[in-house]
């Protein structure tokens, strides 16, 4: 069962990502500025946790082992908000689509490394060949996405 809700918690997340990355291309329209939508963004985002926080959705949080953590480990919110900001401008050039599945083949990509050296405390996972059928196929669904664009030639 934990499982399933874990599978379901994830499945969420990812059409969560698709309606907020929408959401953020129509705000950086309407304010004509990607930084502004990626600003916007995280300040409702941490409005958010900041009310989750008080109310103790969540637990008691406590940030006494702060210290402790690695130094890269807060490029998480830099590295958060560079992506916000990347999605708002390439959404309305290569859709929504083709944009989310460029996203996931390069995070499959970037993950693959990670699991294959053991990079940033995570326990290693070799590279499988059935691991690189799964990024190729995601670059052939990314090119196949794109086919039936009448400004292709004009891109390329």
């Amino acid at each position: 069962m934990d499982m399933l809700i874990a599978l379901i918690g994830a499945g969420s997340g990812g059409s969560f990502l698709a309606i907020g990355a929408t959401a953020n291309t129509r705000l950086r329209k309407a304010l004509q500025s990607s930084i502004g939508a990626a600003t916007i963004n995280f300040i409702v985002g941490s409005l958010t946790l900041t009310l989750l926080i008080l109310l103790g959705t969540f637990g008691s949080q406590s940030l006494d082992r702060l210290t402790q953590v690695p130094w890269w480990a807060f490029l998480s919110g830099l590295l958060g908000a560079v992506y916000v900001t990347l999605n708002t401008i390439i959404i309305p050039k290569l859709g929504l689509t083709t944009a989310a599945l460029a996203v996931v083949c390069s995070q499959m990509t970037g993950s693959l490394l990670i699991d294959q050296w053991g990079w940033f405390g995570v326990t290693p996972h070799p590279i499988s060949p059935s691991r690189i059928v799964a990024i190729v196929l995601l670059l052939i669904a990314v090119a196949l996405t794109q086919f039936d664009r009448s400004d292709l030639g004009n891109t390329l």
